[in-house]
């Protein structure tokens, strides 16, 4: 079975300033920055932060699920949309057969924007009812809050 979910948050910030966050190959060491509770360590496994870059995603201890490995394979300027797939560990150990991230960054007016965050998984059957409890959008509401709030304060002292 497929699942969808998906959160949308309105952002006083343009589309420009959010996506270049979103875009930035130094998202990764950001977010661990910005959101120090929620995300023990990110290394990069292979790339720069482009396209094909892998990164090892580690949470604080308890979490489940507790790492895994992803893959950016989608950063389009032009749409605004990042697309980053799971590949190893994570909720793919757990029997979920495909485990994808999305981004897009939609423009509503000059100095405003919506971030949409986007979580596609298949899941079998059998392992609906136990796996699909354990994944939401929350940690990416996190991290687009963290991020607005990044833009805007940088955008004030700036």
């Amino acid at each position: 079975m497929t699942y969808k979910l998906i959160n949308e948050m309105k952002v006083n910030a343009s589309v420009n300033d959010i996506w270049a966050v979103y875009s930035s190959p130094d998202l990764p060491k950001l977010i661990t920055k910005l959101l120090p509770g929620a995300v023990e360590n990110i290394d990069f496994v292979k790339g720069n932060g482009g396209i094909g870059t892998i990164l090892r995603v580690v949470f604080p201890p308890g979490s489940v699920p507790l790492s895994y490995k992803e893959k950016f394979i989608t950063i389009d300027n032009r749409r605004r949309l990042k697309q980053v797939l799971q590949i190893e560990g994570g909720y793919l150990a757990m029997g979920v057969t495909f485990f994808m991230e999305r981004f897009k960054i939609i423009k509503t007016s000059r100095n405003s924007c919506t971030i949409r965050s986007i979580v596609e998984y298949e899941v079998p059957d059998k392992l609906a009812a136990k796996i699909s409890p354990l994944i939401s959008v929350d940690g990416f509401v996190m991290m687009a809050k963290s991020i607005s709030k990044y833009v805007l304060d940088n955008k004030k002292n700036g």
